[in-house]
């Protein structure tokens, strides 16, 4: 008898490609065909109730289900593709569904820029071939040229404050770094003025690569760098852009 887990079988057989984006060379793993039963996964997603609250969603531009199966073995597969030890950021990591339409949704300032994650990102495009377009953009912040944020001050965010003159109380304290963050990276008059994501840019953010979107592909970067949906608005309006989430860290 087929269980919940089984569902989530992975191809031991998928197609991998590693790329290297920007000046930090910053590693990018995709894995086509992950999933075994891909369209059950996909039907299963699509016949879970979803939530838009904010303890559960945050700032992500859509709504959010799960499912208490057993992330491990995925997290596994993803570690070897990575080829670093990896662990979930979150304990107990449920099986994650997000999904996103542009039907009468008002984007607010921080989506409607790159944003970053915790650590290491994968995720898992859900889709059938007739409703997949655009994908995720990696990001090149022009007004600093940082592509990541380091979780805590480096070198390069150092030097950025001494060109800028700040004062070292921005770098102190992990308030303080996130002030900078918001002041110097997100300002809100770095956003894209238009109710859209960013997509191919502006005058303050450069794309740099597009990890376009496939049926049944996982994606693997590092969620520092700064990323974003990269999402027409035409696109989705009548059907989800249903992907699954795993926040992940690498063991040092």
């Amino acid at each position: 008898m087929e269980t919940e887990q089984d569902l989530f079988a992975i191809n031991t057989d998928c197609t991998v490609e590693v790329n290297y984006v920007g000046e930090g060379k910053h590693k990018v793993v995709t894995a086509d065909n992950f999933y075994l039963h891909h369209e059950k996964v996909l039907e299963k997603a699509l016949d879970l109730p979803y939530t838009n609250q904010f303890e559960i969603i945050g700032n992500f531009p859509g709504v959010r289900a799960s499912v208490n199966v057993d992330t491990q073995p995925v997290i596994n597969t993803i570690s070897k593709l990575w080829d670093a030890p990896l662990q979930s950021a979150f304990n107990p990591q449920p099986i994650v569904f997000s999904g996103i339409t542009n039907q009468n949704y008002k984007l607010n300032i921080g989506q409607r820029q790159p944003h970053i994650d915790q650590d290491i990102t994968a995720m898992m495009w859900l889709n059938p071939k007739e409703t997949c377009s655009g994908g995720t953009g990696l990001y090149r912040h022009k007004p600093t040229n940082l592509e990541r944020l380091s979780q805590s001050p480096n070198e390069d965010i150092r030097a950025l404050a001494d060109r800028l003159e700040l004062s070292d109380e921005f770098l102190k304290s992990q308030d303080g770094y996130e002030n900078f963050q918001n002041s110097m990276i997100f300002n809100p008059l770095f956003a894209c003025q238009e109710n859209r994501y960013i997509n191919d840019g502006n005058e303050y953010w450069e794309l740099l690569h597009l990890i376009e979107m496939k049926p049944n592909r996982l994606m693997i970067f590092d969620g520092r760098c700064f990323h974003s949906q990269y999402i027409q608005p035409h696109q989705y309006v009548e059907a989800f852009r249903v992907n699954q989430i795993l926040y992940l860290t690498q063991l040092r």
